[in-house]
């Protein structure tokens, strides 16, 4: 199941001291929310007001979607909003292995799976 939460489409910036303090304990932090996360997938959604739905899809390390919580996409795009700053109007994805955020080109079929364009 894929759950939608809204964030402002500015979040507010944190210290660059704070922000790499987020970045170090993140990988951590998402496998609180996300036990076995290896990948997470935040496809912001355009709502026309001041906040983006984000839609948070996670992948195990069989590549195999993992299940969500209630309000998991929301903890989710706060996590990675807190430990990185990125142009959040665009897909983004984050790796466990490197623990960097990209721009990636993301699509989500009728089904809520992830398909690249």
């Amino acid at each position: 199941m894929t759950v939608a939460e809204f964030l402002p489409v500015r979040p507010r910036r944190a210290s660059a001291g704070r922000r790499h303090r987020h970045h170090k304990q993140l990988p951590y932090r998402i496998g609180e929310v996300v036990p076995g996360a290896v990948s997470v997938l935040l496809v912001p959604i355009a709502t026309g007001g001041p906040e983006l739905e984000f839609v948070a899809v996670v992948y195990g390390r069989d590549g195999a979607r993992l299940p969500l919580a209630d309000g998991a996409s929301l903890a989710l795009a706060s996590l990675l909003q807190g430990a990185f700053t990125a142009p959040w109007s665009e897909s983004q994805t984050w790796r466990a292995d490197t623990n960097r955020l990209t721009t990636t080109t993301a699509l989500l079929d009728a089904t809520g799976g992830h398909r690249n364009a």
